[in-house]
């Protein structure tokens, strides 16, 4: 068995000692055969904390090891660490003293440091203090950037706040404008307003986001832009969901003739749909035309909603088939679908698996949950 890395293993080590000395002994000492700290070693251990900490102490350990770090290490603090520990105080909702820490180390604050912040702040569901920060970078003499307008718009949608995400859009496609809005602008409502539509449950919801996800797509075109396969993708997959498959093959056709290849999720979205609606025969047509065309190889996200869709409608014998032709090409089926398939074969009547096929699938679905399985570091205790 091979060693941990040094990587890996000195930032468990100092999170060690930072919990087990800091919280008592903050002015302890550097051996005097200590190398120092590196620019990088430090921003990757303050990145580390937070898997080795509960919320409440974290921030006031990790910035008495930051200070510490500058004051006993004579290490001089740079824009990365800066940024580290901030996105630290950001993830921790440790608002007052993001902001105190923010104006005290003002210097080394950037666009890149505030694009981090706000992205931070998004993924603990703060949206409201990522737009004040937003509106508070003339504070510290920076000036927003597309990928930082481009950051910001997506904490909104991801928190439902289009008005607002509309509004920086509004603002960017302004004329004269410093920050245009760019191709992934575009795609950040598209994907929003078709996820967070089919989120709500309501058909006249779902109608009107999705009316808004085809207008901002024709704007996006409009302005210039040439929609890549992501893009067309997001707004494939949403008009499949909601069974707009018309205009879906619009766009897919649309996609053929502009050069745009399609992908193996684009094809997914229409195997979904026509699984969804019971018409498995068109949805395996899909997959193999995918493989014909080169557009891509099937994985098991193509395979198991056409073999749910055989066994609901009794075809249990073209499910088996499928679902050993899935095996064979190496993917590892869900435990849920290797039930539902058995069960079927065995109240239908269907000829069952074979001894082998069915040892490669019990053995592929242990290997996964090994590897699911994550070994959480052991907390030192005083």
């Amino acid at each position: 068995m091979s060693s941990p890395s040094p990587q890996r293993i000195l930032p468990q080590l100092i999170s060690a000692l930072i919990q087990r000395h800091f919280s008592l002994n903050p002015t302890l000492l550097p051996s005097p055969h200590f190398p120092g700290f590196s620019s990088s070693l430090l921003q990757s251990l303050l990145a580390s904390l937070p898997r080795f900490f509960p919320s409440p102490p974290l921030p006031s350990l990790a910035f008495s090891f930051f200070s510490w770090a500058q004051s006993h290490c004579h290490f001089s603090h740079n824009e990365m660490t800066c940024r580290e520990m901030a996105r630290l105080l950001a993830k921790s909702n440790s608002l007052p003293s993001l902001w105190l820490f923010l104006r005290k180390n003002q210097a080394l604050v950037t666009t890149a440091t505030v694009t981090a912040l706000i992205a931070a702040l998004g993924e603990v569901g703060l949206p409201k203090p990522a737009l004040n920060l937003f509106y508070r970078m003339k504070q510290f003499h920076c000036k927003p950037d597309v990928q930082c307008y481009n950051t910001l718009i997506l904490v909104l949608c991801q928190n439902r706040n289009f008005n607002k995400a509309r509004f920086l859009l509004d603002q960017m496609e302004l004329p004269g404008a410093r920050c245009k809005p760019s191709l992934y602008t575009y795609t950040i409502f598209i994907t929003f307003y078709c996820k967070r539509g089919l989120e709500t449950g309501c058909k006249k919801a779902i109608r009107r986001r999705i009316w808004e996800a085809n207008h901002m797509f024709r704007l996006m075109v409009f302005n210039g832009f040439v929609p890549d396969v992501v893009t067309y993708n997001c707004l494939i997959n949403g008009l499949c969901k909601t069974y707009r498959i018309g205009r879906a093959h619009e766009l897919f056709d649309e996609m053929i003739v502009k050069g745009v290849l399609p992908n193996r999720i684009t094809y997914n979205s229409f195997i979904r749909y026509y699984s969804v609606v019971n018409e498995a025969d068109k949805a395996v047509k899909f997959m193999r035309e995918m493989e014909e065309r080169e557009h891509g190889k099937p994985s098991s996200s193509s395979y198991t909603p056409i073999i749910h869709s055989l066994c609901e409608s009794g075809r249990v014998n073209e499910a088996r088939d499928l679902l050993v032709e899935m095996v064979q090409r190496g993917h590892v089926p869900r435990e849920f679908t290797y039930k539902l398939v058995c069960d079927t074969l065995r109240r239908k009547g269907g000829e069952n698996l074979s001894e082998e096929i069915c040892r490669k699938i019990e053995t592929g679905i242990r290997e996964r949950i090994k590897q699911v399985m994550r070994v959480r570091p052991v907390e030192c205790t005083s």
